[in-house]
Formats: C-alpha cells, structure tokens, sequence
C-alpha cells in the first residue's frame, strides 16, 4: 500500500486550516469586507435575508456569522451585518440609531468598520446620480426619501414610509415629518435648516438630506482609517456622491402658522421673568 508523500499531507492540513479559518467569525468579516470592495458584491448565501417588516435583520446576520449583534457598541461582526443589511437588502432604517453608525464610520478600524463604510458608500453612490437635480415635485422627494433610508445605517423609519407613498397628514403623529423626534434630530445637524424648518413631505426631504451629508462626512472622516485596495474602492465611491450632493436640492417649504416644534424651542430658549424664589416687592 502506497503512503500519501509527506509535502502533499502537509498542503491538505493547511488548505483545511485555511477552511476553518475563513469559517470563523471574523473569517467571515474579512470575506464580507472583500465583497464589498467590488462593485457587483456576492454574499455568502447562509446569510439570512432581512425580511421587509423586519426590525431585527442585523441581529439575525450577525448570528449567522457566528456572534451577538451590539447595536449600542458595535464590533466588527455588528459592523459587517450591517453593512450587509443596507448594501444587499437595502435596508438602512432597519438599524438602529443613526449617530451610532456614523460613529462607527468615522473613527473605527478594522474589517467590520471598513465593510460598513464600503457598504454605505456603494448604496450610497448607487442612488447618487438619480437625485442630483432640484427635488420639486413629491415624486421626485419621495425617491430620494427612498434611497436615503435604503443606503444610510439608522436612518428614519418615518423616510422609508414617505418613500413608500404614505401620506404625511394620515401618518401616526409621532411618525409623521412634522412631529417625528428623528426628523427632528436630522434637521438639526450640521448641514440641516434647523428643526423648525418647513412641514410635510418636504420637511421629511430636508431632514434626510441633512442626514446624507452627515453620512458622507463620516465616510471622509473613515476613509483615513482604510488602505490599500478598500480605501481606494472607498475613495472612488466617495467622488461619484460628492459629485452629486451639490445638486440636490429639495423645494423649500415654510413653517405652518403656529409650528409645534418652534413654540417649544422658543419656550426653552425663552429666559425666566423673575426669579422664581424671589418675592415681588411690595408696593407701599
């Protein structure tokens, strides 16, 4: 009986340990990170598919690839399903909250981090091109609104149900444009028109594209954090959507009489009459 050759022995034990190493968690981070850089990215099919009502994809992605999902101090597993999520299921607003993965973005290093950015960044310039012109008219806000909440990690569900068509003066109060904290929170950003801007549809456009400019700063941010052929991807991605965000321009909208959100931003800034301790002095 012949014996198998010593070197032949020796190449199988690493090709199987090479296997099991590419089986690991973080295996499989690396694996996802390395789709991502491409531009027609193939996942791994064992990854599940985030259902359309479903608000626990990520989880379910991370579990897949062998670790818990930490949405409030996101690891590289975290990461890449996430990145997952919103590059292959198109479901950004899936996510948690948006400052976490921005975040994220900005300052984290490693395989999951670069995933996300790759991810965002290939959703992202996808739908670039299609909104760079002036958003007049409800179809045209409600696509963007669409995209938005597809590409960026976190962003308002109250996007994706505009996108969808839903009229905002039948929407839940606390989900509609005019009342929902996170539009509010998205006006408020650097780059927003401020939280008592506009109403309806249109203030729901302008809260998004305040969060997609916050979004694409922290991918500049990130990119420093990258190398090699992943920061090239990254950086490439990161022309296309610089190219186009100038030119998206949503219709201005003013503040209906009696605007809810500026009547409380104006009772909180407003200073104290009196002190409250103090008593009146007598008249004599």
């Amino acid at each position: 009986m012949m014996s198998t050759p010593r070197p032949v022995v020796a190449l199988a034990l690493a090709a199987a340990l090479l296997a099991s190493c590419k089986k690991s968690p973080m295996g499989r981070v690396e694996q996802i990170r390395d789709e991502l850089a491409s531009d027609f990215p193939r996942y791994d099919g064992a990854l599940p598919r985030c259902a359309p009502a479903s608000a626990s994809c990520a989880g379910d992605v991370a579990a897949a690839i062998g670790a818990p999902y930490n949405d409030k101090k996101p690891d590289q597993v975290s990461a890449a399903a996430v990145a997952v999520v919103v590059a292959r299921d198109h479901r950004g607003s899936a996510i948690g909250s948006a400052d976490v993965w921005l975040g994220a973005m900005r300052k984290a290093k490693g395989p999951g981090a670069d995933a996300l950015r790759l991810a965002t960044a290939l959703a992202m310039s996808g739908a670039a091109p299609s909104h760079a012109h002036a958003l007049d008219v409800d179809g045209d806000a409600r696509a963007f609104l669409r995209d938005v909440a597809a590409s960026i990690p976190g962003a308002c569900a109250t996007y994706e149900a505009l996108g969808s068509g839903a009229d905002p003066d039948k929407m839940p109060p606390e989900d509609s444009p005019d009342h929902s904290a996170c539009v509010q929170k998205d006006l408020g950003r650097k780059e927003g028109p401020g939280g008592t801007y506009g109403t309806g549809l249109f203030r729901g456009a302008a809260g998004a594209l305040a969060l997609w400019k916050d979004a694409l700063s922290a991918l500049h941010e990130g990119s420093a954090q990258m190398s090699g052929k992943y920061k090239q991807s990254l950086d490439a991605r990161l022309a296309a959507i610089d190219a186009a965000t100038p030119k998206i321009v949503p219709k201005r909208v003013d503040a209906p009489a009696g605007n809810t959100w500026g009547q409380v931003e104006g009772e909180h800034a407003a200073p104290l009459g009196a002190d409250a301790g103090a008593r009146a002095p007598q008249q004599r």
